[in-house]
């Protein structure tokens, strides 16, 4: 296994870190892993290892977000974008695969939209050009709990807007995902609260993903089959607005295909930043390029 180091750098005065995992003989560039709004760098260290394998791989506590400085809802996904480009400089790194789920996901659209150059690739999981009138009322109510301090109320509805509950749709290991999400989300500290409180205020100020669209970066765009938070249909929009993209679904997962289908969501990131064929993996569905012109430039 490889060594692991932490890096940490300051933007307008806001600290934050890394957690770097080095290759040293990489068959691809660095990965960047930006996860969800309540994760930390260590959250994916169960499913990296494909990603270990091939590339070095640096996972960020955005300010805000893990052992980062606090970071108030005013500050927008837009300057988590540039903290993400000024990480990028003090690590000497112009060129990397980038890696965006759910609350990461607007950061890495933002950064691939504003230097794409820098971007080798682009993966993003889990995330809509816009939250729908359901996502956006259920983000208001958690912060509701969050402010009155009713946590294991926050606790469901974190499930029910991240886990799937259709008896008629299959999850994989639905039960325990949900029953982990809400013990974990009802227990938060009261270091956390503020955290978890700023962090939804600022989805819910989140006015969507910017006009424009991204062109000459290479992107995948995925969920769960049954995510209820961004619902294929919105994944396959974002993909519409990327020239080229790829979208596709993962089969018998919602939200927090992660959890879910951990080994499966660690090797397709793995081949798509390696430009191995997705075709055929029967975890998936079939592959789609939804991308139309006329959306691009908007």
């Amino acid at each position: 296994m490889s060594a692991e180091r932490v890096r940490t750098v300051t933007l307008e005065g806001f600290g934050y870190r890394c957690r770097i995992v080095d290759h040293p003989a990489p068959r691809t560039e660095p990965v960047v892993v930006l996860g969800g709004a309540y994760q930390d760098m260590y959250a994916y260290r169960r499913v990296e290892g494909p990603w270990t394998a091939v590339a070095t791989v640096i996972s960020v506590d955005l300010p805000g977000s893990g052992a980062a400085d606090d970071l108030p809802a005013a500050y927008g996904f837009d300057f988590l974008a540039r903290a993400v480009a000024h990480l990028l400089r003090e690590l000497g790194i112009p060129y990397a695969n980038v890696f965006g789920a759910s609350y990461g996901a607007p950061v890495a659209y933002a950064l691939a939209q504003a230097a794409p150059e820098r971007i080798a690739r682009l993966a993003l999981a889990g995330v809509g050009p816009a939250f729908s009138p359901a996502g956006a009322a259920e983000l208001r109510a958690m912060a509701r709990c969050l402010e009155t301090g009713r946590l294991e109320e926050y606790g469901r509805h974190c499930v029910g807007a991240l886990v799937c509950r259709d008896s008629r749709s299959t999850v994989r290991k639905n039960t325990v995902t949900a029953r982990l999400l809400e013990r974990m989300m009802s227990s938060v500290t009261a270091r956390d609260l503020p955290r978890h409180l700023e962090s939804t205020r600022r989805l819910i100020a989140w006015e969507g993903l910017p006009p424009g669209g991204i062109a000459g970066v290479p992107a995948l765009c995925f969920t769960g089959e049954h995510d209820p938070l961004t619902p294929p249909d919105r994944v396959r929009e974002v993909a519409a607005t990327i020239e080229g993209a790829l979208f596709t679904t993962v089969r018998e997962a919602d939200h927090l295909v992660n959890l879910e289908r951990g080994p499966e969501f660690g090797e397709l990131l793995a081949r798509f930043f390696t430009d191995q064929p997705l075709d055929g993996l029967d975890y998936l569905t079939p592959l789609e390029h939804p991308a139309r012109p006329l959306l691009l430039g908007v």
